[in-house]
């Protein structure tokens, strides 16, 4: 959507975003079987550079142009491609790794565990709705999963790590949802 294009560029230029990538993608991202990433939501590309630096072939999706500006000629590993999440299909098993983090559209859920390879591995973490919607101001209840939603959507890989609780980090604190899953060898999702 243009609109949702506008509002992210408009982030990105007011350097409003996080630049270190997530504990959970630097504790568990060696766990993945191969080389091939997946970075959804990827803005400015803090995962995909990190992913990069450890020898994945990243393919860094965004709606921002703006964002994925901040990526482009970084790193030679990294493959940037703008496009509109809400319209985006992910290819069937093509990825070892697929990273999600402060991003949700459950509409993907189901192509997550299609995209990734058998044994690949999905690390996820996002925002969760708070009891009676407390300190959620300025954020929409769709973008934010219910308690415990992230660990039920998933329950087809084998879960190896799964958090949710309130961590302060460079954004403030917020309650985070963190899972970490394997797909299944032999598994047709």
């Amino acid at each position: 959507m243009i609109s949702d294009r506008i509002k992210w560029n408009e982030k990105y230029r007011r350097q409003d975003y996080p630049h270190a990538p997530a504990a959970v993608v630097k504790e568990f991202c060696r766990l993945a079987p191969g080389r091939r990433a997946l970075d959804l939501a990827a803005g400015t590309g803090r995962h995909a550079l990190y992913l990069a630096g450890q020898g994945f072939q990243v393919d860094a999706v965004d709606i921002s142009d703006e964002g994925l500006s901040h990526l482009a000629g970084r790193h030679p590993a990294v493959r940037i491609v703008c496009a509109d999440l809400d319209r985006f299909d992910i290819t069937p098993n093509r990825y070892d790794l697929i990273v999600d983090v402060l991003y949700l559209n459950r509409r993907l859920f189901p192509q997550i565990c299609e995209g990734l390879t058998p044994g690949g591995l999905l690390i996820f973490e996002t925002m969760v709705a708070s009891p009676a919607g407390a300190g959620d101001e300025g954020h929409c209840r769709d973008y934010l999963l219910r308690e415990n939603e992230l660990l039920h959507a998933f329950l087809a890989l084998k879960v190896v790590y799964y958090r949710e609780d309130v961590r302060t980090g460079e954004e403030g604190p917020r309650r985070l949802a963190s899972l970490v899953g394997v797909k299944r060898k032999g598994s047709n999702e």
